[in-house]
């Protein structure tokens, strides 16, 4: 069963800020703690999650989704390349560009993690009241907004 702090009103601004910032910060750990391997840092991660969920990307592209200089970018993709995550392709249209993409094995990596972590919350949410669930799914929403403004 999850304990909560219940919060029946947000008193202020900074209140509602601080609880939201500690919450998404403990539940992006929860996240990490279900990563398939130890090999990779989240900022591996994520960067390979993205090649996996949206294809192949250039390295000033991805550097630019995941709001990095090309520099650290080029560090993160040459230790997922190393570790075999991550291969570089000739961009067929522009010769002079190298293409990023998953590999089948970081495409597998993705996966597990995805589904150890979704396993995890949906028990979790299986837990919580209809009521809950509702108020979460209201929550989701707003939180999107919050991340793409």
């Amino acid at each position: 069963m999850i304990e909560s702090k219940e919060v029946a009103t947000v008193a202020s601004i900074e209140e509602l800020d601080a609880n939201l910032a500690s919450a998404v910060s403990r539940l992006f750990r929860r996240v990490r703690a279900e990563k398939a391997s130890d090999q990779i840092s989240d900022s591996h991660r994520l960067a390979l999650a993205l090649l996996v969920k949206e294809g192949p990307h250039t390295l000033s592209e991805l550097s630019e989704r995941e709001r990095v200089k090309p520099p650290s970018m080029n560090q993160t993709v040459n230790a997922l390349v190393e570790l075999g995550y991550v291969e570089r392709r000739d961009d067929p249209a522009d010769g002079r560009k190298v293409i990023l993409a998953a590999t089948t094995t970081g495409q597998v990596l993705i996966e597990e993690t995805r589904r150890r972590f979704h396993a995890w919350l949906q028990a979790q949410l299986a837990e919580l009241s209809p009521q809950d669930r509702e108020i979460l799914t209201r929550a989701a929403v707003i939180i999107h907004k919050l991340a793409d403004s």
